[in-house]
């Protein structure tokens, strides 16, 4: 099979570091809170809920899917719930945290830090890497006056106070998921931590790119070049790279989100 299409940039800005601990108070959005009250079992599967802004975190495990209802406190707050399952080899953070062009789970783009963090954190455990907030050109080639890297093994969720996707105030932009080794020829999966995360089509690392071709119609595949390996794209807010452009070549990386060095 002939693959053919522009050179993607490098997303070699997100790169995992560690630092300080955020040091600016949790921001007020406009969206809703989500908590989660007492549940209610309803025998059918649903996808976990998609908002951003603040999700506070899961303690429920079932045996089974559920679906449980909203409710309504009497502050006046829209309260749902984010069920999880307990299925041999489908843990419930690979329903929770489903990839996509517009964020992962319910932790949307434009999402505030603190909240974002917290629900990341309520299903895949505390991060393993945080820069705290710094000047963007210390860690990247991203615009704005401050910038954020936090980091769970091989998943990087990227903070700032303009992307793309929002200016003005301190929000989730971009994540990638996936670390390889690159020789200039071959590239090698170092690290797929936390295991298993799938975007919504079921596209993870490891993924055959033959695979992924036959979920996302009309894919760009562009071939390596002296410092990437071969890297696929499927809109401008979502994209990966791959091991080779052999039909079984593998993913090894997912990236979502507007590129660092994308000019806004």
């Amino acid at each position: 099979m002939k693959r053919i299409g522009r050179v993607l940039v490098a997303c070699a800005v997100f790169v995992a570091c560690s630092g300080s601990e955020d040091r600016n108070a949790l921001q007020t959005t406009s969206t809703k809170l989500t908590l989660l009250p007492a549940m209610t079992t309803v025998p059918s599967t649903t996808e976990v809920p998609r908002e951003s802004g603040l999700v506070e975190e899961t303690t429920t495990t079932l045996v089974a899917t559920t679906t449980l209802a909203p409710q309504t406190t009497s502050t006046g707050l829209v309260v749902s719930t984010i069920p999880t399952t307990t299925v041999p080899g489908a843990p419930a953070i690979v329903d929770a945290l489903r990839l996509s062009d517009d964020g992962i789970g319910a932790a949307l783009f434009t999402g505030a830090p603190d909240g974002v963090i917290t629900y990341l954190s309520s299903f895949i455990g505390a991060a393993t890497g945080d820069t705290g907030w710094v000047d963007p050109f210390e860690i990247s080639a991203c615009s704005g006056t401050e910038l954020r890297i936090v980091s769970w093994g091989a998943l990087q969720l990227t903070f700032g106070d303009v992307s793309k996707v929002l200016q003005g105030r301190r929000h989730f932009f971009s994540f990638t998921y996936g670390q390889y080794s690159f020789d200039g020829v071959d590239a090698v999966q170092v690290d797929a931590t936390p295991a298993g995360l799938l975007t919504v089509e079921g596209v993870g690392l490891g993924t055959p790119i033959i695979e992924v071709e036959s979920v996302y119609p009309g894919l760009v595949i562009n071939p390596a070049d002296d410092f990437v390996p071969p890297n696929f794209v499927v809109n401008d807010n979502f994209r990966g790279f791959v091991a080779g452009l052999a039909d079984d070549s593998p993913v090894v990386q997912i990236i979502g989100g507007p590129n660092c060095a994308d000019p806004t």
